[in-house]
């Protein structure tokens, strides 16, 4: 009883896993094919998108990977700390650049954010 349970289980992750990287696998190509002009895993996400809006995956199909993949997200981050320390001398030559772009990005979107929803209360009224 219980290791059919597993089984279930294991199946179901599996199968969202799949249908998960279906998508960010089709965004690679989608990428490769417009020459990069987006990232692949930005169409990949966008495809997903459009896949559950539409009703051709359903949300219950992808929860348990997308879950899974969730919980253990941070640790995903461990390479691209490791390297980030690898490389301080690079950050410290740059970091004037570096923090003008973030606050500059930052102001930006948020003028963005704040002019979008104020057009978007002023057109339901």
């Amino acid at each position: 009883m219980k290791i059919a349970f597993l089984c279930q289980r294991m199946a179901a992750w599996l199968s969202s896993v799949i249908i998960l990287m279906a998508c960010l696998w089709t965004g690679d190509l989608v990428s490769v094919w417009i020459g990069h002009a987006l990232p692949g895993s930005i169409i990949g996400m966008l495809l997903l998108a459009a896949l559950l809006g539409s009703g051709l995956i359903r949300l219950s199909w992808v929860e348990a990977g997308a879950g899974f993949l969730v919980r253990w997200m941070s640790l995903l981050f461990v390479p691209i700390g490791v390297g980030v320390v690898d490389q301080l001398d690079l950050l410290a030559n740059s970091l004037g650049a570096l923090l003008l772009t973030c606050v500059l990005g930052t102001v930006i979107i948020m003028a963005v954010a704040g002019w979008l929803f104020q057009w978007l209360e002023r057109t339901r009224q």
